[in-house]
């Protein structure tokens, strides 16, 4: 059996936490926690160890693996402790929210010799295999363009996240979209050109931009967009809205994931979220099919495509999205 640690045990921890309890080749070993309270709960509900510093799980349980499910901007801590053990890593997006660390992180997994899974979840997101499988096909010839739209409602940043002043849109949200642009397309973006908006959340007293809106360019000349806010209202159907836009030489592919087929009327009007909805007590989603992926990376030794390379890779490209917002300014990517 493989052995795991999990460190971070909010809405994302405890999913991939009952995704181990439902595979076959793992189990959890122990679980780390900064908040005493969250800890407790999560040591009484799974019956393991816990521990409030990731570094004292590491070095007194034997762990084959670590899944880490802390803020944006605390992944580095965690993974570095873990290459120096020899444990493999899945390790939530981003990689990291500054590029130095991420390089960092790259050369430590590499050294180590282990197994890294950046969680780029939507590569396991069924609507988006089936794109990929066309594109690789040659169904719409060569990607021209791309066009992206990922938005939350504002319960995210003021209510779900403890910590949103420590990150933005473009952390929080767009390394998902623009991770599948880098994994459709043969070329590297190279330069970026994007502007933000804070006016909302700064009248609420959280200094963070409300909005992001980019242009990428890739070494083939060819172009994308991406946009990304977390201010729509709780109202509607869904917590966040994510459309994709793929139009190549010979055809196009368009992706709405605000649309799941299912709408229910009752005291209001919601969209019912089918991706990913259990059968037969199994969990579907692209999460949980994205960490089944990554057991199956250790106990057959092959690995990971979503790995600390795509994870630095797609760095680069929000930290220059970050960068040309501030400067007003394209920025080399």
């Amino acid at each position: 059996m493989i052995k795991f640690g999990v460190v971070g045990m909010g809405i994302r921890g405890s999913l991939f936490t009952d995704t181990i309890g439902q595979n076959p080749y793992a189990e959890l070993a122990a679980v780390a926690d900064a908040y005493e309270a969250t800890l407790t709960k999560s040591k009484e509900k799974y019956g393991v160890p816990g521990y409030l510093d990731v570094e004292d799980m590491i070095n007194q349980e034997q762990l084959d693996a670590i899944v880490i499910a802390t803020p944006d901007f605390l992944h580095k801590a965690p993974v570095m402790l873990a290459a120096r053990k020899g444990i493999h890593i899945m390790v939530e997006k981003p990689f990291s929210t500054i590029v130095e660390e991420a390089e960092e992180m790259l050369e430590a997994v590499k050294a180590a010799g282990v197994k890294c899974l950046v969680a780029f979840e939507n590569r396991w997101n069924s609507p988006f295999v089936a794109v990929k499988e066309a594109v690789d096909n040659g169904e719409i010839g060569k990607i021209i363009t791309v066009n992206a739209r990922l938005n939350d409602t504002i319960y995210v940043p003021t209510k779900m996240l403890k910590w949103s002043q420590g990150s933005t849109p473009g952390w929080f949200l767009l390394p998902h979209a623009t991770d599948i642009a880098l994994w459709l397309k043969d070329s590297t973006p190279v330069k970026v050109y994007a502007v933000g908006t804070k006016k909302k959340l700064v009248s609420m007293g959280l200094d963070i931009y409300d909005s992001i809106q980019a242009v990428v360019t890739f070494d083939d000349e060819t172009h994308a967009t991406f946009t990304t806010s977390w201010i729509l209202p709780e109202s509607m159907p869904l917590i966040y809205d994510f459309k994709y836009e793929i139009i190549g030489e010979d055809g196009a592919l368009y992706v709405d994931l605000a649309d799941q087929m299912v709408r229910k009327a009752v005291t209001d009007y919601k969209h019912v979220h089918t991706l990913g909805t259990p059968i037969n007590g199994q969990f579907t989603s692209a999460p949980s099919y994205m960490l089944n992926s990554f057991i199956d990376n250790i106990r057959l030794d092959t690995q990971p495509t979503s790995d600390a390379a795509a994870g630095l890779l797609n760095t680069r490209l929000v930290s220059a999205i970050h960068r040309s917002m501030e400067t007003g300014h394209v920025e080399n990517i």
